[in-house]
């Protein structure tokens, strides 16, 4: 009942951030029988409760990455489901070689940190990683926002999460984009085609 209220409730009361794609957080990661978890960008803890419930269904874990300590904690009793690391995305990314099974991304939204998160997340995961953008529609759902002119060294900058996902190279990577909530998009690479 709490992740439909957060998801049908999308203001911010001061303790408990509202957010309209906890529902499908909680389900994709159950639907995908998600064990391991990657989310880079926690602020509020949006998407921490849903991927934390998850966990505990699952038996799973949740690694969040943010730069910033002053973050949301998780309650008590979801704690034990997750590790929190103080460091920059790309540069845990950069460290990184475990796979994942799923990938959260809203961090810094400026093309040039989305692009090369991109690069590195491709190197773990695979056909089965589904891998959640959030942001590519900014304030103007359903058409997708890139600021190309806006401030370069800005979050948004150079056309911000939108432009590094349309460049992906198509014959590798599909994607489609809940158009609400600034747009969830959810990413994949591709399968083989089986034609027998």
């Amino acid at each position: 009942m709490e992740l439909m209220n957060r998801t049908l409730k999308t203001k911010n009361d001061g303790e408990t951030q509202y957010f309209e794609h906890v529902l499908t957080f909680f389900s994709i990661a159950l639907q995908m029988k998600s064990k391991k978890i990657l989310e880079l960008g926690v602020r509020s803890g949006g998407s921490s409760y849903p991927f934390l419930l998850a966990c505990k269904v699952l038996g799973g874990h949740l690694t969040s990455v943010d730069i910033a300590s002053s973050v949301w904690k998780a309650p008590a009793e979801l704690s034990k489901y997750q590790t929190f690391v103080l460091s920059d995305a790309i540069k845990f990314l950069t460290n990184n070689t475990e796979k994942y099974d799923l990938i959260y991304v809203d961090d810094w939204h400026s093309y040039p940190h989305v692009k090369r998160e991109l690069e590195e997340i491709d190197r773990v995961s695979d056909e089965n990683t589904i891998i959640l953008l959030h942001d590519l529609m900014g304030n103007s759902e359903p058409n997708y926002w890139s600021p190309i002119d806006y401030d370069e060294n800005g979050e948004w900058g150079l056309g911000g999460p939108y432009r590094a996902v349309e460049e992906l190279d198509k014959e590798k990577w599909e994607w489609m984009t809940i158009p609400t909530n600034h747009g969830l998009t959810i990413l994949r690479k591709k399968g083989k085609v089986i034609t027998k």
